[in-house]
């Protein structure tokens, strides 16, 4: 049974409507198409090959080839639900995504903010456990590479080089949910936003395509109250706002709305 052209590995049902986890997802094979090898089109962000990622490069090619699967998402499309079975690793190629998580009361929660090369939904891989949080696509085309749980598990002990870019991504994972952590303990709106500012800088670059919506979810508050805080930081100089596009013009200064207030260069 073919997957819908645009549904997420989630998603997919099999004959007794269980999910089919045997199943392969569609694999899109752009190794020898150099010519439009992500799809770019105009407007849309580049992507990366999968042998320019770390994790991917300590794979050689014939076993990259055979492992590798290849999904392409819209803008607003399910990658895979908030406690659905871990299937495998999702490697980001192109675009960004989002992952949410919703609480008991129906809050949502941004727990991150994904671009290419981070892996997404790594949480479960060991034991198995359920993804904590869902993931949504934020680009048109947003394309990612999938290594199914068993495969994965045995990359991460055959080949070392894999294993220990593993464990390093997950020590920045670890490191980025610290920060957050602390960026969000008793500290007015205002400071939280510019630090999670700062932090998605280090991570994207200065120019962030996120909507006030987004930034409201990452910090638990309402859209009006980053709406607010933004224009405060744009009349400071630290921001440049257009719509969908927030760039970061002044690092210090918006260090110092952060209340950090160190030199950022």
């Amino acid at each position: 049974m073919a997957p819908p052209e645009r549904s997420g590995w989630s998603d997919w049902r099999g004959s007794n409507g269980t999910p089919a986890l045997a199943e392969t997802p569609r694999r899109e094979v752009w190794y020898n198409d150099p010519s439009g090898l992500m799809g770019t089109r105009e407007g849309a962000e580049p992507g990366v090959r999968p042998e320019e990622i770390p994790l991917l490069a300590a794979i050689d090619r014939d076993t990259r080839e055979r492992t590798l699967a290849m999904r392409r998402y819209a803008a607003g499309d399910r990658v895979f639900a908030q406690g659905g079975v871990t299937t495998g690793l999702w490697i980001m190629l192109q675009g960004r995504c989002a992952t949410e998580r919703v609480a008991v009361d129906g809050t949502i929660t941004v727990t991150g903010v994904w671009v290419p090369g981070d892996i997404v939904g790594i949480a479960g891989l060991w034991d198995g456990s359920g993804y904590p949080a869902a993931a949504r696509a934020l680009d048109t085309p947003t394309r990612l590479a999938w290594i199914d749980r068993r495969s994965a598990l045995a990359l991460h002990q055959a080949i070392p080089a894999f294993g220990f870019e593993i464990s390093r991504l997950l020590a920045e994972r670890l490191r980025m949910v610290q920060e957050a952590m602390a960026n969000r303990q008793g500290r007015p709106v205002g400071q939280q936003l510019a630090a999670i500012l700062l932090m998605l800088d280090r991570r994207m670059g200065p120019a962030l395509r996120l909507t006030h919506e987004d930034l409201a979810h990452m910090i638990g508050t309402h859209r009006e109250t980053v709406s607010r805080a933004l224009q405060e930081f744009f009349r400071s100089g630290a921001l440049e706002l257009r719509y969908g596009q927030i760039t970061v013009t002044e690092r210090n200064v918006l260090a110092q709305w952060a209340g950090i207030g160190e030199d950022l260069g």
